[in-house]
C-alpha cells in the first residue's frame, strides 16, 4: 500500500491549466494534495520572484497567486504554512529538455524555488509529436495521463532514496498519451545541445533557437542518454537533478588565485 504524502502542487500554465489538472486527480487518488497555482500563464518566468505585495485567492482547486511558480512556492511555504513532503510542479504542455532550458522555464524555477527553501521537488512536462509548430496548440486533460501517471509511480521511490540517485529534485518530459506502445522510464542528463541564430530583418532583429526550430524533428543530434534524444523515442525521460550553482568540482572555495 502507498503511503500517503503531503503534496504542494503548482504549475507555470496557470491554475486552470488541464496539465495541472490531470496531476492533481492523479496524486489526489492516494496524497494530500494542496494546489497553489498562477492565477494567469506564466510560462518562461524561470525562477523570477516578486518583491512586496503579491495578490491570491482562493478557487475550487486552491489558491491563485497573482505572480510566478516561484511566488507560489515561496507564499504556499512562508505565508500560508504549507507544510509538504514534496512539491510538484506541473504538468507543463509542452517538453522542457536541455540544459539552457532550466533556468528559462517557470516549471522547472519552481522546483528549484523548492529545492533552495530544503523541500524535495518533481518537474513534469508533456511532449506531444502530435502538435504542428506555428499552429494552434490546446492539448486537454486525457492528454496528460501518463505524464501524471509518470509523477505518480516515481514520487515514493524518489522520496524514499532507494529507486533514484539522491537529487534536489527531477524533471520529468514524457510523452502524450498513447504516443508511446509501453511507458520506459530513463534516467538522463539534460542535452548540452544549443544553437542560437539572430538576424537582422527589415523589422528588427530575429532571434531563434534552433533547438525549438527542431523539437519535432525525430532526427537529432543528442547522443544516448540525454533527454531529448529519450523522448524522439517515445520514452519518459527522468534528469534527476541538484540545485545550481554548485562550486565547480576541484575548486577549493576560499583559496586565493594568483594570476
Amino acid at each position: 500500500m502507498t503511503t500517503s504524502r503531503s503534496v504542494l502542487l503548482t504549475n507555470d500554465d496557470g491554475i486552470d491549466a488541464p496539465g495541472l489538472q490531470a496531476v492533481y486527480d492523479r496524486l489526489s487518488e492516494t496524497h494530500d494534495v494542496t494546489v497553489v497555482a498562477p492565477a494567469e500563464n506564466q510560462s518562461g518566468t524561470g525562477q523570477t520572484r516578486s518583491w512586496g505585495h503579491v495578490d491570491y485567492d482562493e478557487r475550487h482547486r486552491g489558491y491563485a497567486v497573482q505572480g510566478t511558480p516561484a511566488d507560489c512556492v515561496a507564499i504556499a511555504i512562508g505565508a500560508l504554512d504549507v507544510e509538504p513532503d514534496i512539491v510538484v510542479s506541473g504538468c507543463n504542455d509542452g517538453p522542457n529538455l536541455g540544459a539552457h532550458v532550466l533556468a528559462r522555464s517557470g516549471t522547472i524555477g519552481a522546483a528549484m524555488e523548492a529545492s533552495f527553501l530544503g523541500y524535495p521537488a518533481i518537474a513534469v512536462s508533456m511532449y506531444d509529436w502530435a502538435y504542428t509548430p506555428g499552429e494552434p496548440y490546446h492539448p486537454e486533460q486525457p492528454d496528460f495521463v501518463e505524464a501524471a501517471a509518470a509523477v505518480d509511480d516515481l514520487l515514493p521511490g524518489f522520496l524514499d532514496g532507494d529507486v533514484l540517485p539522491t537529487a534536489d529534485y527531477l524533471t520529468i518530459n514524457a510523452p502524450a498519451a498513447g504516443q508511446a506502445d509501453t511507458p520506459v522510464y530513463r534516467v538522463t542528463r539534460p542535452t548540452q545541445e544549443y544553437e542560437l541564430q539572430a538576424e537582422f530583418t527589415e523589422a528588427g532583429v530575429n532571434v531563434n533557437d534552433r533547438f525549438w526550430t527542431d523539437l519535432f524533428d525525430r532526427d537529432v543530434p543528442d547522443p544516448e542518454g540525454t533527454d531529448r534524444r529519450a523522448v524522439v523515442d517515445n520514452e519518459t525521460s527522468i534528469s534527476p537533478l541538484v540545485a545550481p550553482h554548485s562550486i565547480a568540482t576541484g575548486a577549493t572555495a576560499g583559496g586565493i588565485i594568483d594570476v
